[in-house]
């Protein structure tokens, strides 16, 4: 039987990764036409672990090396890679591990900036690798390179069977961030936004869920949850059930995150999936939802918040009638059995 080793960080704190990690080990080749090898690639043990170059990771790393010695010639590989920070080296480095043990090699690309890292000594290795992509700005950057890229948008399986529950807008409209709590994440405009829902008396609550990156972001955030009654600080999400109810007990979802600084937010489909219409900062992916009447955009000091919102406001049957259709997209744009398909059909064929 032939093997495919799954290497992806599938435990630690939740995000975005993690989370889709999970849900394609769970569902590729359920045929059992393949036996599949986990390797768990994961070292980050709580949010401020992400990112940070630490001894112990180095002794993981070594530990990780071991289990690479299980690949033989003829097997595949599948494997996540990170072009941020250490973790691009610890990827690099399974990928050359991996490279002289099999030529079938995937690698699924969950980051923006590969084609930074890329120079002379590891171009020719990269050129080896089938790569997926999930936006269209990735696959043409690394198409210049000569890569052989695969576009495959994220999908998640959907939570609610038989769809979620919509509810009308009430006299208060609930607003909720659901993403770690960095300045990279937007924390500064959460700041910004409470501050105009304050200053001009709108009537809204704010649901902030996700764990704080710093000790001075969960600062912020803990003052921001004392300064104002309407914003509530609920801490970082780790079960799936609550995550979709607060979803959809939710009127709009608030992505704040730094201007284009997400590849394809996992939250998107999240809330899309439960009928939550999106209030987001420009990112790479939502110029391609703006048309479709589920996505209002932020400008880049907030200063249209308020404008957004009270025109939210003005139909309330209107603006049921966006989140019907926020569902809508889900179930025409995120077919996850096609997802899955893509990822098996990419897996099996050969490299050019």
């Amino acid at each position: 039987m032939k093997v495919l080793h799954f290497i992806f960080p599938i435990t630690g704190p939740n995000n975005g990764v993690k989370v889709i990690s999970n849900h394609i080990r769970n569902s590729i080749f359920n045929d059992l036409t393949l036996k599949i090898n986990v390797i768990n690639t994961a070292q980050a043990e709580e949010f401020s672990n992400f990112g940070k170059f630490r001894f112990k990771k180095v002794f993981h790393f070594f530990k990780l090396f071991k289990k690479l010695l299980s690949i033989h010639s003829g097997d595949m590989v599948y494997v996540n890679v990170t072009p941020r920070g250490f973790a691009f080296y610890r990827d690099f480095l399974i990928l050359y591990c991996c490279s002289l043990r099999t030529s079938n090699i995937t690698a699924h690309l969950h980051a923006n900036g590969l084609e930074k890292k890329i120079n002379g000594y590891n171009k020719f290795l990269f050129r080896k690798l089938k790569i997926i992509v999930i936006n269209k700005d990735q696959k043409k950057k690394l198409d210049k390179l000569a890569f052989n890229t695969f576009l495959v948008p994220n999908s998640l399986p959907d939570y609610f069977e038989a769809g979620p529950p919509i509810y009308p807008l009430d006299e208060e409209m609930k607003l909720i961030f659901l993403s770690n709590i960095s300045k990279e994440k937007g924390i500064d405009r959460l700041e910004r936004i409470a501050e105009i829902v304050s200053a001009n008396n709108l009537k809204c609550r704010m649901n902030v869920f996700g764990g704080a990156l710093t000790i001075t972001d969960k600062d912020k955030i803990d003052e921001l949850n004392s300064n104002y009654g309407f914003l509530n600080y609920h801490g970082p999400i780790s079960q799936e059930s609550i995550k979709y109810s607060a979803l959809s007990n939710n009127d709009v979802l608030l992505f704040l995150s730094d201007e284009n600084y997400e590849v394809y937010p996992l939250v998107y489909i999240e809330a899309l999936m439960a009928g939550v219409p999106i209030l987001t900062t420009k990112q790479i992916i939502s110029e391609d939802f703006i048309g479709l009447g589920v996505i209002d955009e932020l400008n880049g000091n907030m200063n249209n918040f308020e404008s957004i919102i009270l025109n939210y406001f003005k139909d309330s049957k209107e603006f049921l009638e966006r989140k019907k259709k926020a569902r809508e997209v889900y179930g025409d744009k995120y077919s996850y059995r096609d997802f899955i398909k893509k990822i098996e059909k990419i897996i099996l064929s050969e490299n050019k």
